[in-house]
């Protein structure tokens, strides 16, 4: 009654339902995101093309212990 009358019930009312629902939307979706991860990841490697199913994977990579080593920069 009392945000009724300062005028300001209906704005807390709708201000906090927005909250909650969109509180209520975050969480669903964080929850099917990480729920989903390994799906995902699995789908992604099964339809992945491995380096050894087609050669070599740079043609003019050194030959495997040719004594350089790898920089990362």
């Amino acid at each position: 009654m009392v945000l009724d009358h300062l005028q300001m019930g209906g704005n807390v009312v709708a201000l906090a339902f927005g909250i909650l629902f969109g509180g209520i939307v975050l969480t669903l979706a964080l929850a099917v995101g990480l729920g989903s991860r390994d799906l995902v990841s699995r789908s992604l490697e099964s339809h992945a093309e491995h380096p050894t199913e087609r050669g070599a994977p740079y043609p003019d990579a050194p030959p495997a212990g040719s004594g350089e080593s790898i920089r990362h920069f």
